[in-house]
């Protein structure tokens, strides 16, 4: 019987155990996951901004509604300490001096800007919201001016009054704001005024 022996060589035992090839990524799965991270990046970013314009717009939303609301409260606060008269509470043009210890001109008509600032008459909607009181700091002198960085940027206002009757006046207040998509929108309030001042304001 013959015994046939496997003759590895001289260097078989030398090289020791064979090593495994060493693991990693290949060119390709880099790019793959370049491209997914690219991808997750943008919409991210897409997300964030949409966030921010709907903030944006919240917040314009919320500021035009108070600009409403106060000149609404003001109307009626104008009545109450009878500041004007009921006859005075109208728009250029239709205002009823009768009976009134000052002369009032009214709320100006159309689209203004909104200001910051109700002027020295102390009443938003009137032609003197812009007026500056100038270095002195006094309303009525000769160095008053007109300061459109008292304007609301973006902010239009239109007061609309309508005698329903000799008692009944319907008062609209529409405001074009900026929305947070970079367009204008509007908002509208709608409030009635009659001609009784309510007591408890006269205390």
């Amino acid at each position: 019987m013959r015994t046939v022996t496997k003759n590895s060589g001289p260097d078989a035992s030398a090289r020791g155990p064979r090593r495994p090839a060493q693991a990693g990524f290949t060119l390709l799965e880099m790019v793959v996951a370049m491209v997914v991270l690219m991808v997750g990046l943008l919409a991210l970013a897409s997300a964030v901004g949409y966030a921010l314009n709907v903030t944006n717009s919240g917040r314009n939303v919320t500021n035009t509604k108070l600009l409403i609301v106060s000149v609404l409260e003001q109307m009626e606060n104008l009545r109450n300490t009878k500041e004007l008269t009921f006859g005075q509470i109208a728009n250029t043009g239709s205002v009823d001096n009768t009976g009134a210890t000052t002369n009032f001109v009214g709320f100006q008509t159309g689209f203004q800007s909104v200001s910051k600032s109700p002027g020295p008459d102390g009443m938003y909607g009137t032609a003197d919201d812009l007026t500056n009181p100038g270095p002195d700091g006094v309303y009525g002198t000769s160095d008053d001016f007109t300061d459109q960085s008292l304007a609301r940027t973006g902010y239009q206002r239109q007061i609309a009054i309508t005698s329903l009757s000799s008692t009944l006046k319907r008062i609209e207040v529409t405001i074009q704001y900026p929305g947070g998509d970079g367009r204008t929108r509007t908002l509208q309030g709608v409030s009635y005024l009659d001609d009784d001042a309510h007591n408890n304001f006269l205390r």
